[in-house]
């Protein structure tokens, strides 16, 4: 046998027994782990460091380093090859960059002071109403969803009115009506109030009724309502109409009218004959 038929040989048998898939002569590539293939401690602690950096404008490299040192991280030996080919090779991984494009538009749509844990609750909203054709309205398990990211606590700034889920801002602006058509309220009330929020779990109508009754600071938008029902009672009383008669009579019957619309309603009252 020759030489020639000994190479013909020897490459024939590393084809066919040395487990090579291809003409190139290198073993079949295993694509690297992605975000989603990691552990869920360590994706979810890598997922929370990027929407923290969103919300504070970037990461420091003390923020990097607390990251590769958490526990997650040090858990999960993927989790820190990951890592690696984001802070050490450049890489820019395919699933981080379409992760912080989420974030990104999810911030733009936030409100000023959005926690980095919000923001995280907010692009799950957003994934949910692109996995869905129908309308987040009529979908009961997004519509609890939303009603769960209007609940948190706003960081950084004090919340208004108009952040509060629909339920809360209207029984606070029943509140604050009813003070001012029936000249104040029994203080149980207020109680009663809070009570409602604490067991329905809304943290951030609780942080807005902090503002006056905790800190003695009273709300813009709570003024603006109040002077709007203040105009409404001075109109009832020049025509002779006792004001909390009338709102005792109009809330009992229009559960379901929020401020401006019973506003209307009590500006337009007749008492019964």
């Amino acid at each position: 046998m020759n030489d020639s038929e000994h190479e013909l040989r020897d490459d024939a048998t590393l084809r066919d027994g040395a487990g090579i898939s291809d003409e190139s002569g290198l073993p079949p590539d295993i694509p690297p782990a992605g975000l989603d293939d990691l552990a869920p401690a360590a994706a979810d602690r890598i997922r929370l460091f990027m929407a923290e950096s969103t919300v504070r404008g970037g990461a420091s490299p003390a923020d990097v380093a607390d990251l590769y040192t958490s526990q997650e991280i040090v858990d999960d030996d993927e989790a820190t090859a990951y890592l690696d080919r984001r802070f050490v090779h450049g890489e820019v991984v395919r699933d981080w960059r379409e992760f912080q494009d989420g974030l990104s538009s999810a911030y733009l749509d936030s409100l000023p002071g959005t926690s980095a844990q919000t923001l995280l609750a907010n692009l799950s909203l957003l994934a949910a109403r692109q996995q869905s054709n129908r309308s987040i309205f009529d979908d009961p398990d997004e519509d609890d969803l939303l009603d769960e990211v209007l609940t948190l606590r706003i960081e950084g700034r004090d919340p208004l009115l108009s952040d509060l889920v629909e339920t809360s801002r209207r029984a606070i602006e029943r509140y604050i009506i009813s003070e001012v058509l029936c000249y104040g309220i029994a203080p149980y009330k207020v109680m009663e109030l809070r009570e409602g929020l604490r067991t329905e779990g809304d943290e951030r109508a609780l942080q807005y009724l902090d503002l006056l009754f905790e800190l003695g600071d009273r709300p813009a938008d709570w003024d603006q309502l109040r002077d709007r029902a203040l105009m409404v009672r001075a109109r009832l009383e020049m025509r002779g109409v006792d004001s909390g008669e009338a709102y005792g009579q109009l809330d009992a019957g229009n559960s379901n009218a929020d401020a401006a619309e019973l506003l209307a309603l009590l500006d337009q009252f007749e008492p019964r004959r």
